[in-house]
């Protein structure tokens, strides 16, 4: 069972197993409608939905258009180099050339949307050349394909980015939660703890600062898709603690590294059980905030303890850290 864990890692079976749902009902019902249609064998519409559709949490409408479009680049590219009289290899380099080249302007995600050249090259090895009439019957499929994959996309199972970053928002809350308090506790004992914390520490940080990237990408999921236009009244104060997560692991990050610094003189000190004692109200007011609540009294008691602090430049070093986490809570918080 442990290996099956590891082996699955943080993958959600739910949403892939859904995925493939989606694509298993846009390709059927895009290959029916197309057969009603006169078309005997149309692969095309049955491939838009495998090539389109994406188990994004955030770009599952916006992703299947921007590659839709490149499928239809790539059929356009195909039927022009397919009307003159070119070589296998000729057309095949041209195709993937004019296919980059669409891919840079399509863009996908920042990336280069490669469906304009997949679709040329896969309508080339398929078509004789000067087939045109292939290719025009391609642009047909591929448009009920399209219009099946987005209306799938968008009104079943749609993406709920809203939910997905409140789902990452409580994971980054325990987290810091538990970093915290392994600070504290190494600071009011000379534990170890921040030392072999710190690689997760760091690790977490990071995760912290691509959740707030990935605002943006929420940003337009919910712009594309109607379905979701009701979240956009709760996502402003998402958004807001989203970053204040991200402002908060910034200093927990300085202030393990600098409490895996010290020495013994700091910590397990009566200093480092009064950083200990801050450190937890500040986990405490963190945590709240996090949730969107207001624990002043952690906030005042830290404050308090940090005030009555003296002792070597080191434990002055973590208070300054400390100090700029209240000062964070209280910002951001308004």
């Amino acid at each position: 069972m442990g290996a099956v864990r590891r082996l699955l890692g943080n993958r959600n079976l739910v949403a892939e197993l859904q995925l493939a749902v989606k694509m298993t009902l846009a390709g059927t019902l895009s290959w029916w409608l197309c057969t009603r249609l006169g078309e005997p064998r149309p692969l095309f519409a049955a491939l838009v939905p495998l090539v389109a559709m994406s188990g994004d949490p955030f770009n599952a409408v916006s992703v299947s258009i921007a590659r839709i479009l490149g499928v239809f680049a790539g059929v356009g590219i195909a039927i022009a180099l397919l009307s003159l009289s070119l070589g296998t290899l000729t057309a095949v380099a041209l195709a993937i050339f004019a296919g980059t080249l669409s891919g840079i302007v399509l863009r996908l995600a920042g990336r280069v949307n490669v469906q304009a050249a997949v679709s040329a090259l896969f309508l080339i090895g398929l078509s004789k050349t000067g087939a045109t009439q292939v290719g025009v019957a391609r642009i047909w499929e591929t448009a009920v394909g399209a219009g099946v994959t987005i209306a799938v996309a968008a009104l079943i199972w749609p993406p709920d980015p809203v939910r997905e970053l409140r789902i990452r928002l409580d994971r980054l809350r325990q987290e810091l939660g538990g970093d915290l308090a392994a600070v504290a506790e190494d600071l009011a004992t000379g534990n170890g703890a921040a030392a072999d914390r710190l690689d997760d520490v760091r690790a977490h940080s990071l995760d912290a600062v691509r959740e707030v990237l990935d605002l943006e990408r929420a940003r337009s999921a919910l712009r594309w898709n109607p379905v979701r236009r009701r979240d956009w009244v709760s996502f402003p104060e998402l958004e807001r603690r989203i970053h204040l997560a991200a402002r908060l692991y910034r200093h927990a990050r300085s202030v393990t590294r600098d409490v895996a610094d010290a020495g013994r003189t700091l910590r397990g000190s009566s200093t480092g059980q009064g950083l200990a004692a801050a450190t937890r109200d500040i986990a405490e007011a963190g945590d709240v905030a996090l949730v969107g609540g207001e624990d002043a009294q952690a906030s005042t008691r830290a404050l308090e303890r940090l005030a009555v602090l003296n002792g070597a430049p080191e434990a002055m070093v973590v208070a300054t850290q400390l100090r700029q986490m209240l000062e964070d809570l209280t910002v951001l918080r308004a």
